[in-house]
């Protein structure tokens, strides 16, 4: 049985990538349906919806088409780059906070990273190289 399964997802995009970025939110739209069905009651639309979605997730998985499914998934991770960006950034901000400071250039508006509690630092850009004081 194994084997046969094996077989059968050979030259498909759910045995070469498993579950990409785009899958995953499809999956985790899919349980924000089911629980708007339990607490809303509303059963016709999120149940067209979730039907829907699980079309396009199993359609993607066991696609042949591997290329197309991939060129897919780049282009929802281009949309979404710049939210995953802001929230890469601010859990950093968080995890280092104790530590560092984060400034903007007064040049460029680059994000610059000082160490905390040391008074009046000269600080350079380095991606303009302006230099400036700030306090830490």
């Amino acid at each position: 049985m194994k084997e046969k399964f094996y077989r059968f997802m050979q030259g498909r995009y759910g045995a070469h990538y498993g579950m990409d970025a785009l899958s995953k939110f499809l999956f985790g739209l899919m349980f924000v349906l089911v629980l708007a069905t339990i607490f809303l009651g509303n059963n016709v639309i999120s149940n067209v919806g979730l039907i829907l979605l699980i079309v396009v997730l199993y359609y993607r998985l066991f696609s042949k088409n591997v290329t197309a499914r991939y060129q897919e998934n780049q282009k929802f991770l281009n949309i979404t780059a710049p939210v995953r960006k802001f929230f890469t950034r601010t859990k950093r901000n968080v995890k280092e906070r104790k530590e560092y400071k984060y400034i903007q250039c007064e040049n460029c508006k680059q994000e610059l990273r000082v160490p905390r509690k040391k008074g009046k630092i000269k600080v350079t850009c380095k991606k303009c190289g302006h230099q400036f004081e700030v306090r830490t």
